[in-house]
């Protein structure tokens, strides 16, 4: 191709009647180059003038219906049936090895196999098997015998296909892109209050979209509890910060389905505001980092173990048996896949299961709550999964001492209660586009700095209302040093919803409203006032 590109644009002109042989070799001194043409190339061209054509046009208009083939310096010039003869002569055939390094050798032979002529043949090495399908555990079967070559495939083919391949391949062996998902897995205890689950539209202050269930979540068969709602939720207004929150699509407050929403704040910032409505646990906090289009996931629980088959000895007496396991727990599985634009889409696979006793042949229960979801999301936002609940039933039995041993009759003075725990699983998904694996090591760095500083145990276990009261106040104080007295007394009002009596916040929260509104701190020392003689003096009745 570059000997015949570069070349000027001319005008050319050709005496009528010259033939193929004297038109090529009047090219082959114009523009330096070697023309071959075989014997058979005969008759005479059809053009007399060229305007302003390169060397390659002026070429293709003198050969008419001959070829050419380019062979190192010399361009040989045959009749078409002497090119097709020349072209299917295996004797051109040549085999090639390609390298492999970020797509498998089965992949790329099916994409080279459109490429390849008829007479051309494609091998690829066989990789080790693991297969993954969405949402099921790892399956791995017999892979490869020779574990130290790298995925390679051989081509044998003719010199032009084999130069289409190898151009190809470079534009499909790439890097491929990375997503860093920052999982973390919370249990929330639930009250007489929450007995449907967390109402994320009670985390005032949080910039949260709600997606519609209906139209986001695939229900498995085993879904044990829960539909999906079908009416969104008007926006509410955050009466604290003064923010609206984007809410619509939520599962409706008293509704008992499985509930997706995608937040753009922290994750920190989440479990906090989950930690003021409700008792909040972290199960797990891991960071996976997945290859575009790959699976990554993660279990939280423990495997049960049970006794499948048995083998019994002639004297029926049990020998042997196959012992498998049944993992009881939380489950997330994903499969992220990275758009152009920076956007992220996610196949989600989350899955709760407890232990729901033995049946007759030994084999333990599972009560398990699942879903499937396809989501979209931005670079960096949170998807919070909501309304996996579990419940656990604990017995007690009580007896009035001495009289509860009485024979028949103690049983009137024994007694069981049971009581009923119940907790809603809920997942945060944070991904991050990696693009280049020093961001990754920069992040990690960072993760081990905060993690020194706050301690493992503040990051992993359970968040108390009382430290989240306490950083609070530490930064209504530093936005107080600053003169942002608004954004201070809205940090305030929230440390005290957490702890009502730290004395420290009222006493500055106290001295804010003094500076900002006198006349509202007269008016609130006046009632106050009233309230403490009206006290003093219902004391003073009753003496």
């Amino acid at each position: 191709d570059e000997l015949l590109a570069s070349q000027a644009i001319q005008t050319i002109t050709f005496n009528k009647g010259v033939t193929v042989k004297d038109a090529l070799h009047f090219l082959a001194l114009k523009y330096h180059k070697n023309i071959v043409p075989t014997p058979k190339v005969d008759g005479e061209i059809t053009v007399t003038k060229l305007y302003d054509v390169t060397f390659e046009e002026a070429l293709s208009a003198v050969l008419g219906t001959n070829k050419y083939e380019v062979q190192g310096n010399f361009i040989k010039v045959y009749t078409a049936e002497e090119y097709d003869k020349v072209m299917n002569d295996r004797r051109r055939m040549e085999s090639k090895i390609f390298t492999l390094y970020y797509i498998s050798a089965e992949e790329a032979k099916d994409l080279l196999d459109p490429v390849k002529s008829k007479e051309g043949s494609i091998a690829a090495t066989k990789a080790p098997e693991v297969g993954v399908s969405s949402g099921d555990e790892l399956s791995v079967n017999e892979g490869g015998n020779t574990m130290s070559l790298q995925d390679s495939i051989i081509m044998k083919d003719y010199p032009e296909e084999i130069a289409e391949a190898e151009s190809l391949l470079a534009q499909l062996d790439v890097k491929p892109r990375q997503v860093l998902v920052e999982a973390t897995i919370l249990s929330a205890t639930l009250n007489e209050f929450l007995d449907f689950g967390v109402d994320l539209n009670l985390m005032a202050g949080l910039n949260l979209n709600g997606t519609a269930a209906t139209e986001t979540i695939v229900a498995e068969d085993n879904i044990s509890r829960g539909t999906a709602a079908t009416s969104p939720i008007e926006s509410i207004t955050n009466i604290t910060n003064g923010t609206p929150l984007e809410t619509s699509g939520f599962a409706t407050a008293g509704g008992s389905g499985l509930r997706i929403g995608i937040s753009t704040g922290e994750v920190r910032v989440l479990i906090t505001a989950l930690e003021a409505i409700t008792d909040v646990t972290v199960l797990a906090n891991p960071k996976i980092l997945a290859l575009n289009k790959q699976l990554g996931s993660v279990f939280i629980g423990k495997n049960v173990g049970y006794r499948s088959s048995t083998t019994v000895s002639s004297s029926g007496i049990a020998s042997s048996g196959e012992v498998e396991f049944k993992k009881l727990g939380t489950q997330l599985s994903f499969r992220p896949y990275i758009a152009d634009d920076g956007n992220i889409r996610m196949d989600i696979y989350p899955k709760d299961s407890s232990f729901d006793g033995i049946d007759a042949d030994g084999i333990p229960q599972e009560t398990s709550v699942q879903l499937s979801a396809n989501i979209m999301v931005k670079d960096g936002q949170t998807v919070v999964i909501g309304g996996l609940f579990r419940d656990s039933v604990t017995s007690a039995k009580t007896q009035v001492p001495l009289l509860g041993d009485i024979p028949i009759v103690g049983e009137l003075f024994k007694g069981t209660s049971d009581q009923t725990v119940r907790q809603e699983v809920i997942i945060l998904l944070t991904p991050h586009i990696i693009n280049n694996l020093d961001e990754l090591e920069g992040d990690k760095r960072a993760a081990d700095v905060e993690r020194k500083r706050l301690g493992a145990r503040d990051a992993l276990h359970w968040l108390g209302a009382g430290r989240l009261a306490e950083d609070s106040y530490s930064k209504a104080v530093s936005l107080y040093s600053d003169g942002d007295t608004e954004a201070a007394l809205a940090e305030l009002n929230w440390t005290l919803h957490l702890r009502p009596t730290y004395y420290e916040a009222l006493r500055l929260r106290e001295r804010i409203i003094r500076e900002t509104s006198p006349d509202a701190a007269e008016a609130i020392e006046r009632i106050m006032l009233d309230a403490i003689e009206h006290e003093e003096s219902q004391n003073w009745l009753r003496r």
